[in-house]
């Protein structure tokens, strides 16, 4: 078993006595401003030992908030803010104090985001360390005139049948420093603000009503270990709530659920209580534990006498087995339930408490990360708590947040950069989602070099408690596979220490922490944001022995996520990398309304007076929107992500080689569904089947010939894999993977094009050689005239690329005009050269056009461009655009969609006949960008609803997009709401684009997805319709 819980407890009391004796040589500093004072009278860190009336409630996440021993006090509470401590209600604790003059304010939740106090966003420095605050970082100080303090209070009634119970305080989150009074006497105080701080309050209380009451202040000398990249917010941003236990009750309990290490068939059940109480003459004589399995029968069962009564009582159970156990994993989270019951002389049950057990192992076998003794690829994404309410996050939307994951076929969390709320972890327990718990240390704004305060020993306290906290508040949750010691931090004694005292208690999960990079206290390399070719060059070094799993990868900003594919054909052909944490979930923005009545998200610098410290929109980079609507590269994680690969084994037969990647599922859980689709939408054959396959195995499966008629130019087997039955948050015909596959057929065959619409004239300017009209009948088709085009608004992304907007931008692509140098016309065609010129009237290139007509009112436009590589460094694109009417707002398209895709994030675009609106293939990114785009396209046609409008196609597969806005409004907007429609649409038909990477933090566009700077020739085909 591991260390005993005397000894650890033990370990805690002589940290405390260190850190008051040192505190007592700093005064006079308020504790506030002392690295040491982490607490005071806190009850000592435990797994939740919450009592319930009802043994079936323990199987509910959140069921003990039924419990009649359990009371909330979330809600209204009276509320008074200052700018300074000095101006604090010095006695407002008092019960005789009056506050009928103050707000009232919801708790949980930041004051920022209830009208008092600035939010301000800033990454990786402290948002005191400003000028703004007249203050320079000097830990553990922090400014004292601009030291916001919320006083809260609020009153409550213990109930009845409470009397004689011991009853207990919580505070789950509070930030960043606060003490607490109970009818006015000082219970303590406390800092770290990501875990439940408890007072005993049993001797304070009134048998009527009863005040309670927090002094919060904004910083703290614990601000300088929460310098994470989120909103600096303050106040009561989690539960606060009472509970009630027997005089003599559970203090803690320490699970080992286990599998053997040889077959992992058997499960390994042991158990240590520790059991205290108030009372040496009466209570509890024994302790028993029921396990029950998922039908509710019992598995294991035992009791001990209790040798003490009134005492610390530390029991061990003797360790047992269970044959053939039903395993946890993320794909088949099965649970037991641990029913624990105090009981007296009579047999009476005294307390009930418990949780749900899932048998698992955690371990690096072999070098490699394993669960149950599998390695197991890392399919994960980092997730901060973030709603409209600051870091307060509701039931529902942790329940919608593992939904999404698990649809998105994500297994693994990375708790960035703290311990979450408890019900957190009940959720990743029930459904499946494994877990890195993260202790809440970030000292990235004192930098990694001889300042960083994991060198400073002086902050050890602060380090193990934050560390010590998390690991006993959530030790028995099978979701948690991997601890962390912390994020960005630097790497020192401090840091070796909690390592060594984690290892200590922790015999079986790795522990991990990124800036330790190859020291002794990571048991896995898990650097960040680190190349392909980066992880290349690591699996091909010798002596190797610990895994490469990227902490935080595809950076997932604006418009982002570029080259995930090529992360995954190395992690799935090298066993020692073995996936990564996208970062990150959510986009850290609020939603708000303008003067206008028009809304759009906020982001750093949204809020207070102008030079309020702030790092931009960089708090924008969630696969999924601050309200959960998943942007279009989450499905590209899903694709890439997905379980189950198919590539084509036999054209002839259609013979299929299914991959298996689940490490616990027989592909028997699912159902292959399969067509043929022509390139006109039509079915030509379809199916479904049932493929035995086991886990990490692969199969052949045989679907059938289908002949092509001559009436398709291509066809498209598409394989499609969802859920028999519904499983762990995703519902029964869920698709979980797809492929697909294209066949050629007739590529003489024209019957898809347009028939002649009419009498088809067109105009080239003499002037610049752009095609300046499109007339179809005597009526006008195109708004502006249609030009060669080389840049996009740039994205999030672009404006960090080394081959990005900065290039594009020094040689002037954003604002291009043309020059004919000659020009030679006929009835039907007109042959333009053309010098492509810069603001700065500098030559970016020669291009020509050649325009002509056919008989079926055709306009072909062959373009050829070289450009002048020394000024152009770099292309966005290298295309045509115009603009039409907003009139001609039916889209239809063959090509790679219904989603946005481009070069580099495409995996998750199947090719087929869409119909759809430019309003629909603009996203809506917090920050405008570009956006909307489709690739692989074969033919586009816009037109309105009588069906007038364009037709094009190229002579090769290429990419477009057609947006409500214009390129110049969409490059100036700084937000959602700033974007303006003025009646037309843009449009974009382009032989290349670049990819978008993932500049913003971490690789820029693979050479591969870059324009090439050389010259090409392209050509686009107008079929006026109507």
């Amino acid at each position: 078993m591991n260390i005993s819980l005397k000894k650890r407890t033990l370990l805690v009391l002589l940290s405390g006595l260190t850190a008051t004796f040192t505190l007592a040589q700093q005064q006079p500093l308020p504790e506030w401003q002392s690295q040491y004072a982490v607490g005071l009278n806190k009850l000592a860190p435990h797994t939740y030992v919450w009592p319930y009336a009802n043994a079936s409630d323990i199987e509910k996440p959140g069921g003990y908030e039924q419990s009649p021993f359990y009371m909330s006090l979330n809600g209204k509470w009276k509320f008074h803010w200052v700018k300074n401590p000095d101006n604090r209600p010095k006695d407002f604790y008092q019960p005789s104090y009056y506050t009928g003059g103050w707000a009232d304010i919801n708790v949980p939740g930041n004051w920022e985001r209830q009208g008092y106090g600035t939010a301000i966003y800033v990454n990786e420095t402290y948002e005191f360390d400003d000028k703004m605050f007249n203050f320079k970082k000097n830990p553990p100080l922090v400014p004292y005139a601009e030291n916001e303090v919320g006083s809260y209070r609020r009153t409550f009634k213990v109930p009845a049948d409470w009397k004689g119970r011991r009853v207990v305080l919580c505070c789950e989150g509070v930030i960043s420093f606060y003490y607490v009074w109970v009818n006015g006497k000082l219970l303590g105080y406390n800092q770290g603000s990501k875990t439940a701080a408890e007072w005993d309050i049993t001797d304070v209380l009134n048998e009527g009503e009863n005040v309670v009451a927090l002094e919060v202040y904004r910083w703290s000398s614990g601000a300088y270990l929460e310098c994470q990249d989120m909103w600096r917010l303050s106040g009561i941003e989690r539960d606060v709530y009472l509970y009630s236990t027997p005089k003599q009750y559970i203090a803690d309990y320490k699970l080992n659920a286990s599998l053997e290490k040889e077959k992992y068939k058997d499960g390994i059940f042991g158990l240590e209580v520790t059991v205290e109480g108030h009372s040496a003459i009466s209570g509890a004589t024994s302790i028993a534990y029921t396990l029950k399995d998922a039908n509710g029968k019992a598995v294991l069962q035992d009791a001990i006498r209790i040798k003490s009564r009134g005492l610390s009582n530390f029991i061990t159970f003797d360790e047992k087995n269970i044959p053939d156990v039903k395993a946890w994993s993320a794909e088949h989270p099965h649970l037991y339930t641990l029913i624990l019951e105090l009981k007296d002389e009579q047999g009476k049950v005294t307390e009930l408490t418990g949780c749900e057990v899932g048998f698992r192992t955690s371990e690096i076998k072999d070098g490699r990360f394993c669960i149950n003794g599998v390695p197991v690829l890392v399919k994960g994404t980092n997730r901060h708590e973030h709603s409209q309410l600051g870091r307060t996050v509701s039931k529902e939307l942790m329940e919608l947040d593992i939904k999404l994951m698990k649809q998105h076929n994500i297994n693994m969390v990375r708790n960035s950069h703290y311990p979450t709320h408890p019900y957190w972890y009940q959720l990743c327990d029930r459904y499946g989602l494994y877990m890195i718990d993260e202790a809440n240390i970030e000292s990235h704004g004192m930098g990694y070099g001889p300042a960083s305060l994991a060198k400073d020993s002086t902050w050890l306290t602060a380090h193990m408690d934050r560390t010590h906290r998390m690991y006993e508040r959530s030790k028995n949750h099978p979701a948690i596979v991997i601890w962390s010691l912390g994020n960005e931090a630097g790497n020192g004694i401090n840091f070796e220490r909690t390592y060594d005292w984690l290892k200590s208690v922790e015999k079986t999960r790795p522990v991990q922490y990124e800036r330790a990079e190859l020291n002794y206290n990571t048991d896995i390399y898990c650097r960040m944001y680190r190349s392909v070719d980066d992880i290349k060059a690591y699996v091909k070094e010798k002596d190797i022995y610990r895994p490469f799993i990227l902490c935080e990868y595809l950076h997932a900003m604006g418009n982002s996520c570029g080259g995930l594919k090529e992360y995954w054909d190395v992690f799935e052909n090298n066993p020692m990398a073995q996936g990564g944490c996208v970062w990150d979930w959510v986009d850290q923005t609020f939603r708000e309304i303008d003067k206008n009545g028009k809304w759009y998200w906020t982001y750093g610098g949204d809020y207070g007076p102008e030079g309020i410290p702030s790092f931009g929109n960089f708090c924008c980079n969630g696969l999924v929107g601050a309200n959960r609507e998943p942007h279009p590269h989450l499905l590209e994680v899903k694709k890439v992500y997905q379980n189950i690969k198919v590539t084509l084994a036999n054209q002839k037969n259609l013979t299929i080689r299914v991959k298996n990647w689940y490490d616990f599922s027989n592909l028997n859980e699912y159902v292959l569904n399969w067509n043929v689709t022509a390139d006109n939408g039509k079915i030509l054959a379809e199916g479904t089947k049932t493929v035995d396959c086991a886990p990490h195995a692969t199969v052949d499966v045989t679907l059938g010939a289908v002949k092509l008629p001559n009436t398709v130019r291509e066809a498209y087997l598409n394989i499609s894999w969802t859920r028999r039955e519904a499983s762990s948050m995703i519902d029964k015909d869920w698709e979980v993977a797809y492929d697909q596959f294209v066949f050629a057929g007739n590529k003489n065959y024209t019957g898809y094009r347009p028939h002649k619409a009419g009498e088809t004239t067109f105009t080239v300017d003499k002037q610049t050689g752009a095609l300046t009209s499109l007339n179809l009948n005597g009526k006008e088709l195109l708004a502006t005239p249609l030009t060669l085009s080389l840049y996009r608004p740039a994205t999030d992304n672009d404006n960090r690329d080394k081959n990005g907007a900065r290039l594009w931008r020094d040689a002037g692509l954003d604002c291009l005009t043309q020059k004919v140098v000659s020009l030679k016309e006929s009835k039907t065609s007109t042959t333009a050269r053309v010098e492509i010129l810069n603001a700065k009237t500098q030559r970016v290139g020669i291009a020509d056009f050649v325009y002509s007509l056919d008989r079926n009112g055709a306009l072909k436009v062959h373009t050829t461009f070289q450009p002048d590589t020394t000024i152009v460094k770099s292309m966005a694109r290298l295309g045509l655009t115009f603009r039409v009417s907003n009139a001609y707002d039916q889209v239809s398209y063959l090509g790679r969609g219904d989603n946005e895709t481009y070069i580099d994030r495409n995996q998750s675009g199947k090719i087929g006949v869409y119909q759809t609106t430019p309003e629909r293939m603009f996203h809506y990114y917090v920050a405008p960008q570009s956006t909307g785009n489709r690739t692989d396209v074969r033919w586009v046609k816009l037109g309105d609803t009588s069906g007038e409008g364009i037709f094009v196609e190229s002579d090769r597969a290429f990419q477009f997009s057609i947006i409500p806005f214009s390129d110049v409004l969409l490059e100036k907007a700084r937000h959602i709401n700033e974007l303006e429609r003025d009646g037309l649409l843009t449009v974009h038909l382009d032989a290349e684009q670049a990819g978008v990477g993932t500049a913003t933090c971490g690789p820029g566009v693979l050479p591969q997805y870059l324009v090439p700077l050389k010259k090409q020739s392209f050509e686009f085909t107008l079929y006026p319709v109507k």
